[in-house]
């Protein structure tokens, strides 16, 4: 079934592809990112993204953009700064507003690469849970060969080991995105 599944998504994007105009482009910005802890008191961190899109237009008012990014994500509490380092792949869909103007929705599947706690100037690896998943909701301006956005991904997948389902520890980050078509 899932092998079914990727199947039909590449003949759908290959398809897509083949009958619109697609382009090619890099991006990168701001993160401001935490993960919601039930019953804690954590705070943001700021990190940064950057990686390249394809944007593909199906119609006059809709465009499909998946992306490949690295992601520096994490939180604070009363002790340490958690740091993690992830490759994100979101599939945005991007559905036009007016002019340049459009909203911003769609899955994003994370692989972590890296994890550390720090305390002062000590650092320990906690890298655990590999797999990460989201929903992107945000808004953007695509202007000539620019992109401008703005996109909350609200976390899907407790990243923690320890049990806690679906409101456990799942990431949370607000981007601030530029992008250049090439």
């Amino acid at each position: 079934m899932k092998k079914l599944i990727i199947a039909g998504a590449i003949m759908l994007l290959s398809s897509a592809g083949a009958f619109a105009q697609t382009s090619y482009g890099l991006k990168g910005g701001l993160n401001i990112s935490s993960v919601r802890i039930p019953d804690s008191n954590v705070k943001s961190l700021l990190g940064f993204h950057v990686g390249g899109f394809t944007t593909t237009q199906i119609s006059d008012r809709f465009a499909l953009q998946p992306e490949l990014l690295y992601s520096q994500q994490g939180y604070k509490d009363a002790k340490y700064d958690y740091r993690f380092h992830y490759l994100n792949v979101p599939l945005i869909f991007k559905g036009t507003i007016a002019g340049g103007l459009h909203a911003q929705v769609g899955p994003q599947f994370g692989i972590l690469l890296n994890a550390t706690r720090k305390e002062g100037k000590v650092s320990e690896d906690i890298t655990k849970k590999k797999f990460d998943s989201a929903v992107g909701l945000g808004f953007g301006y695509d202007m000539s060969v620019l992109q401008f956005s703005a996109r909350y991904n609200l976390g899907l997948t407790d990243t923690n080991d320890n049990g806690l389902g679906f409101n456990g520890f799942t990431n949370n980050v607000f981007q601030l995105s530029v992008g250049v078509s090439l």
